[in-house]
């Protein structure tokens, strides 16, 4: 059989984390507002309404544990060594 060669991908350069941030919160925002046109254009069905509020109570717990997963590390990276 013909192998396939290898291929990886490499970026030129990493994101920066300041792109990662924008990124992840554009990214939300964008799902919030196909959320809402979804539920305007869809005329508020008892479904589509569910899962909009569903969608924005998993964001906010993945949020406040992102902001303490954060926390904490930085409060361990941060400690003195004794």
């Amino acid at each position: 059989m013909d192998e396939r060669p290898v291929v990886r991908f490499q970026p030129t350069r990493p994101a920066s984390r300041t792109q990662v941030v924008a990124a992840f919160v554009l990214g939300g925002m964008f799902w919030t507002a196909a959320g809402v046109i979804a539920v305007v254009l869809l005329g508020g069905t008892y479904i589509v309404r569910y899962l909009l509020v569903v969608t924005a109570v998993s964001w906010l717990v993945f949020g406040a544990t992102l902001a303490v997963g954060i926390a904490l590390r930085q409060r361990e990276v941060h400690r003195v060594p004794d």
